[in-house]
């Protein structure tokens, strides 16, 4: 008679290649975006990296640990998680507001619709970049403005300029517009001898001074009350792009 020949356990190898394929629409997608940050046609989204670039992956490698057999129907379902996973990640991280008024010309003009990084806040590395406010008491909010002061600087302003420490942060060029020498309205208040700023108060001035009510105004704003920093424009006068 002949001997039994033993049955040989089945390979494993079909998991390594569903794992493969559930990380591929990951993989893939950071190559593109990268290539596209690079090229400057994205922004960085710096509060999709832990989300995306890593929650995808290791739902990727346990889906794939699951369904070894049904690679095909695997990578559907990683691409539609690295999708859902985008779209809360976006939600929580940025928002879309679009410009009231004129207090931001020449820079912004009615109806831009800008992109914000909700995860940014003021630094020191940060003066002159375009903020999005939600002042307490304020009738307007949400108020988009220019960062000029720091906390702990002595800001004052003198004749339509604005001077951080007695360095001139305002206009950025050193040359008043036209507009700077016309009658001030009676919410823009000027100072006398510079005010300090505390330590968590931040000053923020609209591009268009007569025209914009800003920390000559109600004072400094606290981080708390700065809702994001402007990173991209998606419609308006600057097209689709980055702000500087």
């Amino acid at each position: 008679m002949n001997e039994p020949v033993a049955e040989q356990p089945a390979q494993s190898s079909g998991v390594h290649k569903a794992v493969a394929f559930a990380l591929a629409p990951a993989l893939l997608c950071l190559l593109v975006y990268g290539a596209l940050v690079l090229a400057g046609a994205l922004p960085v989204f710096h509060g999709l990296h832990m989300g995306l670039f890593v929650a995808w992956p290791i739902t990727g490698v346990l889906l794939g640990a699951v369904l070894a057999r049904k690679r095909g129907v695997l990578s559907g379902l990683s691409a539609l998680i690295g999708l859902l996973i985008v779209l809360v990640c976006f939600y929580v991280n940025f928002r879309a507001v679009k410009v009231e008024g004129e207090s931001m010309l020449p820079t912004l003009q009615p109806g831009d619709v800008l992109l914000m990084d909700l995860t940014v806040r003021p630094g020191q590395g940060d003066r002159f970049g375009i903020f999005v406010l939600d002042v307490e008491g304020e009738a307007h909010n949400p108020l988009i403005k220019r960062l000029v002061g720091l906390p702990g600087e002595t800001v004052d302003v003198r004749f339509g300029r604005v001077f951080a420490d007695e360095m001139e942060v305002f206009p950025r060029d050193g040359t008043a517009p036209d507009s700077w020498n016309e009658t001030r309205p009676a919410h823009a208040r000027f100072y006398d001898g510079g005010r300090k700023l505390g330590d968590d108060r931040y000053f923020f001035l609209g591009d268009n001074p007569p025209d914009s009510r800003d920390s000559r105004a109600f004072g400094g704003v606290p981080a708390e009350e700065v809702e994001g920093r402007v990173i991209w424009s998606l419609r308006g006068s600057h097209g689709f792009g980055r702000m500087e």
